[in-house]
């Protein structure tokens, strides 16, 4: 148990200084490859495909969960968008410099198949399971969602520059270090809320669902709204 847990964690620091330092350009194929790694770190230490959340009885209630959680996030989206408000937090600069092939790639195939895939599986599916077959299922959450904060640190490095979150926490180093607590501490938060969701519905699909129509719906809300902005 404890090989299994500490063999998970080593394969997760090398694939985010892969993904984030190494080969940013392989990150999509890093991302499947990393996942069955980890699944096949978590059957060899005998865990069984249900307490993964990927048994077949598993699959119909997922499914059914999942498309609510869409709906949901759908819907939160649309009506944020609605609200001249909350219309700021969608202007980041650096989704507006891409263009909509790269978006569509970015939100349909690259934070589906590799980002939610990867970390719902990681996070959600193996560490919590490893853990919780030593230590019990509260154990395993609280791990699994620290781990997931720290795995943010990397990417919070830039977040800062977001037209948005620039506008609250400024530029420099202090707004730096801010970002990366923030991100760190809002991101282990989200682990929880995945990880309940994970147990709730007694599948992995709706957590990654979740963080994939996040992600992705997202990222063209900003870009849309940020190309918007841009050619006014």
């Amino acid at each position: 148990m404890w090989i299994s847990t500490i063999a998970v964690i080593v394969v997760l620091v090398v694939v985010n200084l892969l993904n984030n330092k190494w080969a940013k350009q392989h990150y999509l194929l890093i991302c499947l490859v990393a996942t069955g790694v980890l699944l096949a770190i978590a059957r060899f230490d005998g865990l069984s495909w249900k307490e993964l959340g990927l048994d077949r009885d598993s699959w119909q209630p997922g499914l059914i969960w999942s498309a609510a959680v869409f709906g949901a996030v759908a819907l939160f989206y649309a009506i944020a968008a609605s609200i001249p408000a909350a219309r700021r937090g969608f202007n980041d600069k650096r989704a507006a410099e891409q263009g909509w092939r790269s978006i569509a790639y970015n939100s349909t195939i690259r934070i589906p198949f590799g980002t939610a895939l990867l970390e719902a599986t990681a996070f959600r599916g193996v560490l919590l399971a490893v853990v919780a077959q030593g230590w019990g299922w509260p154990a395993g959450v609280i791990v699994s969602s620290i781990a997931f904060g720290f795995w943010h640190v990397l990417p919070s490095l830039d977040f800062h520059e977001n037209s948005g979150a620039a506008d609250v926490l400024g530029q420099g180093f202090r707004a730096k270090a801010t970002s990366v607590v923030l991100t760190v501490i809002g991101t282990g938060a989200a682990g929880v809320g995945f990880c309940l969701l994970r147990g709730i519905s007694g599948s992995l699909f709706p957590p990654m669902v979740l963080h994939a129509s996040l992600n992705g719906i997202g990222l063209a809300v900003s870009w849309a709204f940020a190309r918007r902005l841009r050619d006014i």
